[in-house]
């Protein structure tokens, strides 16, 4: 897959419209490997290949290979030129290019100097590799071209180099009776429907963050799609009756506002084992082909075994993620694995509701090793579990296991390239490793690959600690109306200045103290600067105790902002001190313009850069 990455041009990186143009610069990509022996663009991953072909200077053949004629390295280079005006803008221009080269070289006998001129009464061309290259120019200008028609001018919007996917949302269902007690089945039925769906690798569902708020039968499925940005809409309706259970499917096409498939399981109420048999199978055998896709049974993932903990999972499905509910959701789930521990949904499910227990509740650090473990047992059982394989490598990243969470992020690329959530845990790896550039590559790889997924939405702080407030707004629109997503908004509004709109929000903001808005409204209101120390105090204790150091890092900086120098020291250096090395957000977020000027800010500085330094030496091999 890397491979096919590297002949990419900038525009198919971008997901821009393509013409004959972007085979030319393929082609000559390959004229450089058949030159060089290398590729012009490399990278560890398909996110640093694609980053590389949009911002990294090609070498010149010559200096890998030395028997490179002139001629030919200007002829590679025009071919691979990003802009593509400059580019060669026909393939016959090419071929004459190559066909005079071919000609000239019959007649000319010299090698390059030093000074990149030819030396007479050499034999050109003495190695094999230019043998063949420069021997079989013209017809390699022509096979080539068929070849590379062939297999890349399909248009491709994807920057793992497949074709691009069909985005898809999975609604809630409807309940048609009058039973309150499957209610549940509500959520849970489309979430066994997206979870089936997000196995087609053709296929990208959006997530259910996204979809449950369309959630009412009077949704305008049309409308819906489209503020959705999905082809189909897979939606449905349920009856319990006479110790029935009658399930209706139905896809819409979003363009035509038409149906395109439907079909009916019916099963007894009580068997919810044989409900997802039948279930799963008519999405596979009828759904999936209806939407264009082809099901791998080798991806199927794990099957329920006992038939009380599936019902309980079920159930789980449907609880909210809120302190209380998330409580009790935990123990349903507990209960599911302890009768099913083969399941692997069921421990996905329980190791994300650990997290939340001790990221927004009062979990702590024991919810946090339980979310380890059960998060673990998920991806062994079901190693395709792409949302318990990311939470793994977001968690460990938090706890200052960087290189291995770099390790497992790249690996994770490696098997899901056109994953959203894998190229999002590999920049989050990198944000923490404060390898800022490498990390918004990767940021934008995930937004092109899915522009509606909420689970990428932090991306936005790297985009922030940048300056770059029109891309770090868009990463905040894939969860607008979020807790998280209000709070946040007040960061590049204070970036840009604009204090009368950041003043305006500051009544929207939650009242959490880790949300600052009680510091926030004494830094920017005169009249209650008399509050400011207090709320700063305040503000301090709260992140202090939080175990993610980014959050330390962001409250830290509005602390700076405000001129409470000592206590964003110590937040600031708090972070650092736990692997959130912040050497470059140090240097250029616009909130730290103050600190900057203090003597204290240069050892943490000096600090962040021998954290990035560490992780930098590390992946190189270095100890």
């Amino acid at each position: 897959m890397l491979r096919t990455v590297a002949y990419m041009s900038p525009e198919q990186v971008r997901g821009k419209e393509l013409d004959n143009r972007t085979d030319l610069f393929s082609l000559g990509a390959v004229l450089y490997e058949m030159a060089t022996g290398k590729m012009p663009f490399q990278g560890a991953t398909s996110g640093e290949t694609c980053a590389a072909i949009l911002h990294q200077p090609v070498r010149p053949a010559s200096q890998l290979n030395p028997e490179v004629p002139v001629q030919l390295e200007a002829i590679i280079h025009k071919a691979l030129e990003r802009d593509r005006q400059l580019r060669y803008q026909h393939a016959s221009e090419l071929r004459a290019d190559l066909s005079r080269l071919l000609r000239d070289s019959s007649s000319t006998n010299g090698v390059r100097s030093d000074s990149g001129k030819f030396k007479s009464g050499v034999p050109f061309a003495t190695s094999s590799r230019m043998t063949w290259v420069f021997g079989g120019a013209g017809v390699a200008a022509l096979l080539l071209w068929g070849l590379l028609w062939a297999r890349f001018r399909r248009p491709t919007s994807s920057p793992g180099g497949s074709a691009a996917q069909t985005a898809i949302a999975v609604l809630p269902f409807q309940n048609a009776g009058s039973d309150k007690d499957i209610d549940f089945l509500r959520l849970a039925l489309p979430d066994e429907i997206a979870t089936s769906l997000s196995r087609v690798k053709s296929f990208s569902v959006r997530p259910f963050a996204t979809t449950n708020k369309y959630n009412g039968p009077d949704v305008d499925l049309q409308q819906a799609g489209r503020a959705m940005g999905v082809k189909s809409i897979v939606t449905g309706h349920y009856l319990s009756e006479a110790g029935r259970l009658d399930i209706t499917l139905e896809a819409v096409d979003v363009a035509t506002n038409h149906t395109v498939w439907r079909d009916q399981v019916r099963v007894t109420s009580a068997d919810s084992l044989a409900m997802r048999d039948q279930l799963i199978s008519t999405v596979r055998q009828g759904l999936v082909p209806a939407l264009g896709g082809a099901v791998n049974h080798s991806e199927a993932g794990t099957l329920p075994e006992n038939k009380v903990a599936y019902d309980l999972y079920l159930h789980s499905l449907a609880m909210p993620h809120d302190a209380a509910p998330n409580k009790n959701a935990i123990v349903v789930l507990e209960q599911a694995v302890q009768l099913d521990p083969n399941y692997a949904p069921a421990w996905e499910a329980l190791g994300l509701r650990y997290f939340d227990d001790a990221e927004y509740a009062d979990g702590g650090e024991v919810m946090f090793k339980r979310s380890y473990s059960a998060l673990e047992r998920a991806v062994t059982l079901d190693p395709n579990s792409i949302a318990a394989a990311t939470r793994l490598i977001t968690t460990r990243t938090e706890r200052g296991a960087l290189q291995d969470a770099y390790g497992e992020a790249l690996a994770l690329i490696n098997r899901f390239p056109d994953s959203s959530q894998a190229h999002f845990a590999l920049s989050y790896v990198l944000r923490y490793s404060g390898v800022l550039d490498e990390a918004a590559h990767e940021c934008e790889t995930a937004f092109l690959l899915d522009p509606h997924d909420s689970g990428i939405r932090s991306c936005f702080w790297n985009f922030v600690w940048l300056g770059q407030y029109e891309k770090a707004m868009k990463f905040l629109e894939l969860d607008r109306g979020s807790q998280w997503t209000v709070a946040s908004t007040v960061f590049p509004l204070l970036g840009e200045g604009d204090l009368t709109e950041a003043r305006q929000r500051l009544s929207s903001l939650p009242t959490e103290v880790i949300f600052a808005r009680s510091l926030l409204e004494a830094c920017l209101n005169p009249d209650q600067t008399q509050r400011l120390r207090g709320a700063a105090k305040e503000l301090e204790a709260a992140s202090m105790t939080a175990p993610d150091p980014e959050l330390r890092y962001s409250n830290g900086t509005l602390l700076a902002y405000c001129g409470q120098k000592e206590a964003a020291l110590r937040m600031l250096t708090s972070a650092v001190t736990k692997n959130f090395c912040a050497y470059e957000a140090l240097q250029r977020d616009p909130l730290l313009a103050k600190l900057r000027e203090s003597p204290e800010f240069r050892p943490l500085l000096s600090a962040a850069k021998a954290c990035q330094n560490d992780f930098l030496a590390k992946r190189q091999g270095r100890p």
